[in-house]
């Protein structure tokens, strides 16, 4: 998860985005909250008929009533205080009171039987005046009586002052609240009384109508948050692609033979894409959906906190179940993207192949590779979607045993008409108030508008997880550091006018056998030189040093008495020109292709260079001339016009060193006299080498060099070495009767 958090620092510059997303969000959870808590007022006018002006003054006469209870509770405790202090003589005093305000009570319960004219008035649910007078008498005659036993015993008895003094304290705090809620609910009076109907039909109406509206204002922000998410991943997928070319393009040669082309498209397609999923859930359901979460948990905790509270006892057991799944995911994930890029690894292979397979008539066994992993993906993806589909019926049971402690218990209070949870040993307090039925189903739909946003979080760990496999994947070659790199502060190499120097170099691939064993040649400054030497010899290993493909393990290289690992690899390169065998075109016009090593050449350049690789004559009879488009790897041109189109690309660079390995080999007679021509008239004043096995091209080297097992044999001219060299006398022979066949 380290480097899925490192990848996501890149959406910090699109701070402000995420931001508005955040506000976005906060709406959304605030208007789905709203909508969840109008069943508390559509219950209201569907049981009781009740409207706004109703509803309003029904709470304006419970608060004042609850003021009136506290302020006799306080009364009864500095009572208690006052006698307390007189000793006792005060004891006997607050004893006679106590029983007065028993007598006081039971005379207030008396008046709250009901006569046959309540009975059917309150059927019609509403109260009489004197009723509701003697329901405020009783609770204050009941609140006195409370007050007076517990204040007795906790200050007379007990000798608590301090509990004595943080009860009275707590009685005042909450006198004080309601206080401030009584003035909210008389400065909203008028205001309900002029604007709101008083018909309870035509206020179920506005209810819903005002639900509708919100509806509505929540789909355009939740669209808007939506949108801005989008943008922040893939701006931010922008820059790390970008960041992840720009290190994988200054990679050495061997991080890319050690990785494969096809390693490094899985990590630029198949993870960047599950990064992505993970930055487009952590911005968006990883925000949004703990924030409905926040809301509904609030209104359920404001309504009923004990009962809520016991609902979410099973919330540490699903978070176990979820961390688990998700290092389990994980793990998996990471399998199914390695066989991903196995999959990629063969496809590469066999489209670039493909004359091959088919010549070779290998369809069958490169479908049987195909076949067998994809049936690895087939089971490490499966594998995924177990862990992955396991999960969410595992949180939803969790969920439904939630809501059922909470439907139990909660009607367990409602039915039986009190504040207890009876366990049989021990009773347990699950409010603070008698719950109604309208208490009870509006608790009941905030605790169900939890449910949709926890199972749309069910599945976000193992997002997440697959998130930080790719990441890692993604991290791990972004970190890699290239061996051969520019050391800090070296000068730029000037144009080459001396010699180039090989001093015991030495050289091997990753702790193979060496491949350059004490190498040592001095080339000078203009000198076309052929390397000939049987297969193996380290003929293309000695040519990829010169660029510093690689480093020399052992000795050194100097271009005009200059170390390459001491000056800058730029310079070194602008200097270099290489012609492979295998000629590399890229999809574009052939004269972009031409102009690959010199973005900035003109078309005059272009096509001047193109003249001097004899390659003018053929661009200018295809259709659309140098702004024909070339297919990949312009297959769509022949081997010999790729070669001049490679060769002219190397002449517009105007290289002090030109490298050519087997340029003519793979072309007929006619294209390889033009190449050679070419090579011929372009490397006079350069630095020229050759490495060949054509006896023609030998023909116009200044000196041949022959090697084997990694060093130089012997040096000399054509007719020197078939004199001196029984190697060399050999490999004439053969490549003498190859050409004549």
């Amino acid at each position: 998860m380290k480097n899925f958090v490192r990848l996501a620092r890149f959406a910090w510059p699109y701070r402000v985005r995420f931001a508005f997303s955040l506000a976005c969000a906060i709406v959304v959870a605030g208007l789905g909250f709203a909508n969840i808590g109008v069943v508390y007022p559509l219950l209201k006018i569907l049981f009781y008929s009740q409207n706004a002006q109703m509803w309003v003054d029904e709470q304006i006469q419970t608060t004042e009533l609850s003021i009136s209870v506290r302020q006799a509770r306080l009364e009864a405790m500095e009572e208690v205080e006052r006698w307390d202090e007189q000793g006792p003589a005060g004891h006997k005093v607050l004893l006679a009171e106590y029983q007065a305000a028993t007598e006081a009570l039971r005379a207030a319960t008396d008046r709250l039987v009901l006569p046959a004219d309540a009975v059917a008035l309150q059927a019609r649910n509403a109260e009489g005046p004197e009723m509701v007078a003697a329901r405020r008498v009783h609770a204050l005659a009941e609140a006195r009586c409370d007050e007076l036993s517990k204040a007795t015993v906790r200050l007379v008895r007990s000798n608590d002052r301090a509990g004595f003094s943080q009860r009275r304290a707590n009685l005042a705090r909450d006198q004080a609240k309601d206080e401030t809620w009584l003035g909210r609910y008389k400065m909203l009076q008028p205001v309900v009384r002029r604007y709101l109907p008083n018909d309870g039909f035509r206020t179920l109406l506005v209810l819903i109508g005002l639900v509708m509206a919100s509806v509505a204002v929540k789909g355009v922000f939740q669209f808007a948050q939506e949108v801005l998410v989008a943008d922040i991943t893939q701006l931010s997928l922008f820059d790390i692609r970008n960041l992840f070319f720009r290190r994988t393009m200054a990679l050495d040669l061997a991080s890319f033979s050690d990785q494969g082309s096809a390693e490094l498209m899985a990590r630029f397609t198949n993870d960047m894409d599950s990064v992505a999923q993970g930055f487009n859930t952590v911005f968006s359901k990883v925000v949004r959906e703990p924030l409905r979460i926040l809301f509904f948990l609030g209104g359920a905790l404001w309504f009923n906190w004990r009962l809520t509270c016991l609902a979410l006892v099973l919330v540490p057991v699903s978070a176990y179940c979820t961390m688990r799944a998700g290092k389990i995911m994980k793990r998996a994930m990471r399998r199914s993207l390695e066989s991903m890029s196995n999959i990629f690894k063969i496809l590469q292979e066999t489209f670039q192949g493909i004359k091959v397979v088919k010549a070779s008539t290998m369809e069958r066994y490169e479908r049987r590779r195909f076949f067998q992993e994809t049936k690895s993906l087939y089971r490490k993806s499966i594998r995924v979607a177990k862990i992955d589909a396991m999960s969410d019926p595992i949180l939803e049971f969790l969920a439904l045993t939630t809501v059922v402690i909470a439907l139990l218990s909660g009607s367990y209070l409602v039915l039986c008409k009190t504040m207890f949870l009876n366990l049989g040993l021990f009773k347990l307090q699950l409010a603070d108030r008698m719950m109604e039925i309208e208490d009870l189903l509006t608790l009941y739909g905030f605790l169900a508008g939890m449910a949709d946003p926890i199972r749309k979080l069910a599945n976000v760990h193992s997002k997440l997880q697959r998130a930080a496999a790719a990441s890692d994947r993604i991290c791990g070659l972004m970190d890699r550091t290239p061996t051969v790199k520019d050391r800090p502060g070296v000068p730029r190499l000037p144009r080459h006018q001396l010699r180039i120097d090989f001093e015991d170099v030495g050289f091997a691939y990753d702790g193979r056998e060496p491949v350059l064993r004490g190498l040592t040649l001095t080339i000078h400054h203009g000198e076309t030189i052929a390397l000939v030497g049987p297969n193996g010899c380290g003929k293309s290993t000695l040519m990829n040093l010169l660029p510093r493909f690689w480093d020399v393990q052992s000795g050194s290289i100097r271009i005009d008495g200059n170390d390459l690992r001491d000056v800058q690899i730029r310079s070194l390169r602008t200097q270099i020109a290489y012609v492979t065998q295998e000629t590399i075109l890229f999809e574009g016009t052939i004269a972009d292709n031409i102009a690959y090593g010199n973005r900035h050449a003109d078309r005059e350049g272009i096509e001047a260079v193109a003249r001097r690789a004899y390659a003018h004559t053929f661009i200018a009879n295809l259709p659309q001339g140098y702004d024909t488009v070339i297919g990949e790897r312009g297959m769509s041109l022949s081997g010999g016009q790729r070669q001049r189109i490679a060769l002219a690309r190397a002449m517009l660079r105007d290289p002090a060193i030109l490298i050519l390995d087997e340029a003519t080999s793979a072309v007929d007679i006619q294209d390889e006299a033009l190449i050679r021509k070419a090579i011929e008239e372009f490397s006079r004043g350069r630095t020229t080498f050759l490495i060949t096995h054509s006896l023609g091209s030998l023909q116009f080297a200044d000196r041949i060099v022959l090697m084997n097992a990694g060093k130089v044999e012997a040096v000399g001219t054509d007719a020197e070495l078939r004199k001196t060299s029984v190697l060399y006398r050999r490999l004439h022979e053969i490549h003498f009767q190859r050409e004549s066949a």
